[in-house]
């Protein structure tokens, strides 16, 4: 096991003392803090997983945008302002 040690501005800890003190869910600031860090690393495991599928996504509409005849280039503002409206007008 290894220490973590954060340093934190007084005003901060007066409000993370009330808020552990109120919650009455946790005992000291370390088990809050501790499920706080393990909550935030499950956000973040999850995201990375979501960042992947939206990556395997826009991969394979390029690869189909492709096989139609894009080249690979950018689109102009002109382009996205009118895919835009239509996507509108299809809502």
């Amino acid at each position: 096991m290894k220490t973590l040690t954060v340093a934190v501005d007084e005003e901060y800890i007066k409000t993370l003392d009330f808020v552990i003190k109120s919650s009455k869910m946790y005992s000291s600031r370390s088990e809050f803090i501790k499920d706080a860090v393990r909550e935030k690393v499950s956000e973040l495991v999850k995201l990375n997983e979501d960042l992947k599928e939206i990556r395997a996504a826009a991969k394979r509409m390029a690869k189909k945008a492709k096989e139609r005849g894009w080249d690979g280039s950018l689109i102009s503002k002109k382009e996205r302002d009118k895919w835009a409206k239509e996507y509108m007008k299809s809502l």
